[in-house]
């Protein structure tokens, strides 16, 4: 299977020009935007396989993460949450419901709001997947000094904001582009 970073080798040594945000960078530059792209494809990829084993898919898998996360809320704060319209969270939450991951209640504060929680043996049993890769994560950062942990932090959370505005600029576009595929 062929990698970002092959993809934008392979643009990169044809017909195409240097994407624009690496054009003249140096390639220790490069090669760290490139592999935080792959990095993003490995997450995709390992949050579809998590999913499946569970029997829901990774929609479903990102509105469970929400709830375990942030605790109990309503669809629509959930919806603007991860992103999805309000129809595509209601059934996602419909499907996590049925599988036994989330449940639905009445929110303590007005009767009238119905919120939406994860499941606690749900939750644990699905996020129990991911415990080998915390504990492996968690002995690679132990190989690194404290302030270089900060850096890296500090450099993750600054990627997550520029890939946050980025997505938000793409949604602004969806509703007035059209599909382009390629000639």
């Amino acid at each position: 299977m062929a990698s970002y970073l092959d993809y934008l080798e392979f643009r990169l040594s044809n017909e195409y020009s240097e994407p624009p945000g690496v054009r003249g960078s140096s390639e220790p530059h490069r090669a760290l935007v490139f592999a935080t792209l792959d990095l993003g494809a490995d997450i995709d990829t390992i949050g579809q396989v998590a999913a499946s084993l569970i029997g829901i898919n990774q929609t479903d898998l990102i509105c469970l993460n929400a709830l375990f996360r942030d605790g109990p809320m309503s669809a629509g704060r959930l919806a603007s949450v991860i992103g999805l319209t309000s129809s595509a969270t209601t059934t996602a939450i419909d499907r996590l419901e049925r599988a036994g991951y989330v449940h639905r209640r009445n929110d303590p504060a007005d009767r009238r709001r119905v919120l939406v929680a994860a499941s606690e043996d749900g939750a644990r049993q699905a996020f129990a997947l991911f415990d080998g890769l915390l504990d492996a994560l968690a002995a690679l950062a132990g190989t690194y000094t404290e302030e270089q942990v900060a850096l890296l932090t500090e450099m993750i959370g600054r990627f997550r904001e520029i890939i946050t505005a980025y997505t938000g600029e793409l949604r602004s576009r969806e509703s007035t582009h059209r599909p382009q595929r390629p000639h």
